[in-house]
């Protein structure tokens, strides 16, 4: 049984925590742990089918769940930030009722021990700052050479953590009486109801949102009945134990949509989200979905004559980029030795993926009951071509979901036939992972077990030596790469700052448009008021009033057009950086070029060099490497600027007022975006610059790290070189069983 195989080779291998890497032991003990209960979940009888929606943060995917299952009703809640996503199941009850867990005490510490680190750091910063800024003051001898105090950046994690906490601090919750524990509520009503009382504990502006880990949800929906999903705060969840618990849900799922956006189809970030947490659970199902394309095809209609030749074109051309993605990520892997080719094969039966946008499902599905945002969204798609508008039946085949009603309706058929199959994909699956964990071992066993033999520590330490003494004096190479992608970072940031201010010209820009309308007016004549008979009135007048009509021409400016033109700067001003951000650096490529500039340093066809004590700890040394990018929040911009307006057209002197208003909003925004523009360029280029700093001391403490390992084998040299031969004959042996193609069957029965 592979449960217990799992068992027997931690076991085995333990014991030799002295030479095996603790981190593959580590990570063969999480394996044992997660698939004992991957497995009880997939044996239950009579249990549903599990559906996991994956992604990114912020890729639609409560959005796109509202759409699947609800019709586009808003039953799931948009978290307030990454920071505050739970993880959710959702299932069937004819009662609804959920239950949310609150972090652990263990977890909870963690999360403040990070927020008081970023406290302090901001708090010395503030300080410094103070101090420079008082040095500026008039009359005061300034000293030359002093700069002002660089800013702290803090990781994704401790910046997630200090929001939390800062969360924590605004609501004065006794955190203290929730840890460790759950709460159950139930309803007497609706699942309306159930979701109203569920906010305090999921909602954006929750009393208890920052310290909910997973919340479960059970609906009387009739869609419901024979599946239960799971929703994920996104796979680079800024909270690590989150995201474990993230792992944990998607070991358990049958079925996973993986939801990536069309514009960036299946990035860096969405390709090691696959490979972490993915390739060997055991699924087989995988359904791509490129979200927000509405958001696609108001960035590309300008490139097309009509929205009868843009849909089709749009569509092609995604599909053709979500091609050349996942070959071009099949090459990769490839170049890594093939380490995942199960993965790769899967992704391929995957294509081509299914584009969908859950806005324009919304606006088709709620007629003329829209919010401002979704109307606002609403305007610009009849704004894309002159003479056509959007009827809810366009808006519904744009939105596109009867494609992804079809395939779920697919998986819901093939229910007990997915589910037939899932015990030996999780077999399989395991049985890859332990695969590459043995070769892991064998690699690392091999490499320690050659430097051993040759038995010289002084010949050892000359070696590494040298091999730092190159890498050192071949720093600048290294440095060239880095200097490259940092010149390549500001570059693109400049050019995207610029046009963003290119742009906001045209936003300032109000134009009078000329009118006319019916006045009426009134006009008065004076009368004869006398009577023949009565000669006491000859001669008196009376005042008479009479109404006219008359057309006016006169001269307006429509402060909508104005707000408008505001929304679309912010909306289109995030995009673009988001985008120009994440295009910066092609992470793969990067730490290639790293790996190449290091391999440069030396020569392989040198028969006294061994290329295995440079290319492992290369290897290890690249992986680490990460760059963020920009994710710019400017939608409190947006409501401050519906704010400063209330009537629908201004005219006379009114009109410069507008135009003077909408050019201090347009300056505003534009000193806040550069101001975040800066202020994350700066994150990327400290980020970059610490990995350059980091680089070449890490290479060569994996370096010293060997020579230690064979200063304490040569202590007893026989006894080290019998304790690797029998490891690696070990790793043959289990590699050779794991290997057999029957392996997983006879085990089926005893399951």
């Amino acid at each position: 049984m592979i449960k217990n195989k799992i068992n027997v080779i931690y076991s085995k291998y333990g014991p030799h925590t002295r030479v095996v890497d603790e981190k593959i032991l580590g990570d063969i003990s999480l394996l044992r742990d997660t698939f004992e209960t991957d497995i009880d979940n997939a044996k239950q009888e009579n249990r549903v089918l599990r559906i996991g929606i994956v992604g990114q943060i912020k890729r639609g995917k409560s959005s796109f769940l509202n759409s699947l299952l609800f019709d586009g009703k808003s039953v799931l809640p948009k978290a307030a930030t990454p920071m505050t996503a739970a993880l959710t199941k959702i299932s069937y009850s004819e009662q609804p009722s959920a239950t949310v867990e609150f972090y652990s005490k263990k977890e909870w510490a963690k999360v403040i021990e990070q927020a008081h680190k970023v406290e302090q750091d901001e708090k010395i910063y503030q300080e410094q700052l103070n101090e420079f800024q008082a040095s500026k003051a008039p009359g005061l001898k300034r000293q030359r050479g002093i700069r002002p105090p660089q800013k702290p950046n803090h990781p994704e994690e401790s910046k997630a953590c200090f929001e939390l906490y800062q969360m924590v601090q605004r609501s004065n919750l006794d955190v203290e009486k929730y840890l460790d524990k759950e709460e159950v509520i139930k309803s007497t009503g609706s699942n309306e109801t159930l979701i109203s009382d569920l906010t305090p504990f999921v909602g954006a502006d929750g009393k208890f949102t920052p310290i909910v880990k997973s919340s479960s949800l059970a609906l009387n929906l009739p869609e419901l009945k024979d599946i239960e999903v799971v929703d994920t705060p996104g796979m680079n969840d800024p909270i690590i134990s989150r995201g474990r618990r993230t792992q944990e849900f998607l070991g358990q799922c049958d079925v996973i949509f993986l939801l990536s956006y069309c514009g960036q189809f299946l990035d860096s970030q969405d390709m090691a989200l696959l490979a972490q947490n993915i390739p060997n659970k055991g699924i087989e199902e995988i359904i791509l979905i490129g979200s927000l394309f509405d958001s696609a095809l108001l960035d590309e209609y300008s490139n097309y004559d009509s929205i009868q030749q843009a849909l089709p074109s749009l569509t092609a051309s995604l599909n053709a980029q979500a091609q050349s993605e996942v070959n071009a990520v099949c090459r990769q892997d490839e170049l890594n030795n093939g380490g995942q080719p199960h993965l790769m094969q899967t992704l391929q039966n995957a294509l081509p993926p299914i584009f969908v946008s859950s806005r324009c499902y919304d606006l088709a599905k709620k007629g003329d009951d829209l919010s401002e945002e979704e109307q606002h969204t609403l305007n610009r798609l009849n704004q894309m071509f002159d003479g056509f508008t959007f009827t809810p039946q366009i808006l519904e085949a744009v939105a596109n979901f009867k494609k992804v009603h079809f395939k779920l309706e697919s998986v819901r058929e093939n229910k007990d036939k997915i589910m037939a199959e899932r015990l030996d994909n999780l077999l399989k699956g395991a049985e890859r992972d332990l695969l590459q964990k043995l070769t892991a071992i064998s690699d690392d066993i091999t490499l320690k077990r050659n430097n051993l033999q040759q038995g010289d520590l002084a010949e050892a330490e000359k070696k590494q030596k040298e091999l730092a003494e190159r890498i050192n004096a071949g720093k600048s190479k290294v440095s060239m790469v880095f200097d490259k992608y940092r010149v390549q970072i500001e570059k693109e940031l400049h050019k995207a700052e610029q046009s963003i201010k290119q742009n906001s010209l045209s936003v300032k820009r109000i134009n009078s448009q000329t009118g006319s309308r019916e006045e009426s007016y009134t006009t008065y004549s004076e009368v004869s008021d006398s009577s023949w008979y009565n000669p006491f009135s000859w001669g008196r007048t009376r005042t008479v009033s009479s109404i006219n009509y008359r057309t006016v021409n006169y001269t307006y400016a429509n402060v909508q057009d104005a707000v408008q033109k505001l929304e679309d700067f912010v909306v289109e001003t995030s995009d673009r950086l988001y985008q120009s951000s994440s295009q910066t650096i092609n992470i793969n490529q990067f730490r290639e070029d790293i790996k190449q500039a290091v391999r440069g340093l030396f020569d392989f066809s040198d028969p006294d060099f061994d290329p295995e004590m440079i290319l492992l700890p290369l290897s290890n040394s690249v992986d680490r490497i990460t760059i963020p990018t920009i994710s710019l929040d400017l939608d409190y911009h947006i409501n401050s600027i519906r704010q400063q307006f209330s009537a629908n057209e201004v005219e006379g002197d009114e009109i410069q007022q507008l135009r003077a208003e909408q050019a201090r909003i347009v300056g505003i925004l534009l000193t806040e975006i550069t101001q975040e523009v800066s202020k994350c360029g700066s994150d990327m280029l400290g980020k970059i610059s610490r990995e350059e700093q980091d680089f070449l001391p890490t290479l060569i403490e994996d370096l010293e790290s060997s020579i230690e390992q064979l200063r304490a084998d040569l202590e007893n040299k026989e006894q080290a070189l019998k304790e690797y031969s029998d490891i690696l004959e070990m790793v043959e042996e289990d590699k050779r069983q794991l290997s057999t193609a029957n392996l997983h069957l006879p085990e089926r029965a005893a399951m």
